[in-house]
């Protein structure tokens, strides 16, 4: 009887730890196709291989040393378009700090021969999770230049996002992603940028349209046409950066928009600025789209701007912004943080 009872409870453990280490390892890594936002449950431990992010430069002066796995999982995916990569992790509890490290793999998408491109070691202790700029959402986006932040955050300009991968047709890259607070809470993970994984589709382009037969007719002097002043990006908005990203084409200069909290409602407060005049105020963010209806004024070019009036608990603003001419609908994320402000162009077809 007591023999039996070992033998349950190993292998209820074996079990338990089997599935809990589901993409704790590069060879099990979560194979991924397209860019979209991904949510992992949980993560705990190191899964079998447990040397496998040894002595990683950034991570040196840390307490473990060198070693970047810790709670770790691992996420894979293959390019099939030329371009730069972006992507955003977002922790499910703000206090915890999210390390990671990104791997170019040999063509044959060997683990062994891993070589790292990005590496991400900044954070802070859980006391300034809500106030460190080395702490919350994570990863590499537009206007970075850094390739690697050390382990704290003690160099004047770490921040906890480094910049956009630039990858070519082919390549084969690995993510590792460690929560090294605690074990447990899990995270998400949203993929952008210009290049292209195997199940992105490309956007569908208009047909040319084709010349109509010549019909002879009386031919009347041309129209002058008014030159209408085209609109620049604003530069900066209350002492911020700003930094363009998507564009956006409408149909319409009545534009209906939602905003929310794409993520947890945590006290996000911000304003829309359309080109350099504020046209929301204080939109408190919440699960719910709020909408709003905005006339773009003359000018084939504008730019809408999410300014950060107050991050709540976590550093950035994240806002979920849906904006529809009529015709369609289309949804961005904009993500304000304390030195750089989000927008897109849009333009009036």
């Amino acid at each position: 009887m007591q023999q039996r009872l070992l033998t349950f409870l190993f292998l209820l453990f074996f079990t338990t730890d089997f599935y809990a280490q589901e993409h704790a390892d590069c060879v099990s890594a979560m194979d991924i196709c397209e860019k979209k936002a991904y949510h992992i449950d949980k993560a705990g431990g190191e899964g079998r291989d447990r040397t496998e992010a040894d002595m990683m430069t950034c991570f040196l002066n840390s307490e473990n040393a060198g070693q970047a796995e810790e709670n770790s999982t691992w996420i894979k995916f293959e390019i099939v378009k030329n371009g730069q990569l972006t992507f955003a992790i977002t922790p499910h509890r703000v206090t915890d700090d999210l390390d990671w490290v990104v791997y170019r793999l040999a063509p044959s998408g060997d683990c062994a021969t891993k070589k790292v491109v990005r590496c991400m070691a900044a954070g802070d202790g859980e006391s300034l999770s809500l106030s460190s700029p080395c702490m919350g959402e994570t990863g590499l986006r537009w206007g970075e230049a850094d390739d690697s932040e050390n382990a704290g955050c003690s160099d004047p300009d770490d921040n906890a996002w480094l910049a956009p991968l630039k990858v070519t047709k082919g390549e084969k890259y690995v993510l590792l992603v460690s929560n090294v607070t605690s074990k447990g809470p899990g995270f998400s993970i949203r993929f952008g940028g210009t290049a292209m994984l195997p199940c992105d589709k490309e956007k569908e382009k208009e047909p040319k349209k084709t010349k109509p037969d010549v019909v002879a007719k009386t031919v009347k002097p041309p129209k002058k046409e008014v030159p209408i002043a085209q609109t620049s990006a604003p530069l900066m908005i209350g002492g911020r950066e700003v930094e363009v990203g998507d564009e956006l084409k409408v149909k319409s200069r009545t534009i209906k928009v939602k905003v929310w909290d794409s993520q947890v409602e945590d006290g996000d407060i911000i304003s829309i600025y359309l080109d350099d005049k504020k046209v929301i105020s204080r939109i408190y963010l919440r699960p719910k789209p709020q909408e709003y209806e905005i006339q773009l004024p003359a000018g084939k070019e504008h730019y809408l701007t999410v300014y950060a009036d107050d991050f709540g608990k976590a550093e950035p603003n994240t806002a979920k912004v849906s904006i529809n001419d009529g015709v369609s609908e289309q949804i961005i994320d904009l993500v304000a943080g304390r030195s750089k402000q989000e927008s897109v162009r849009i333009v009036t077809e």
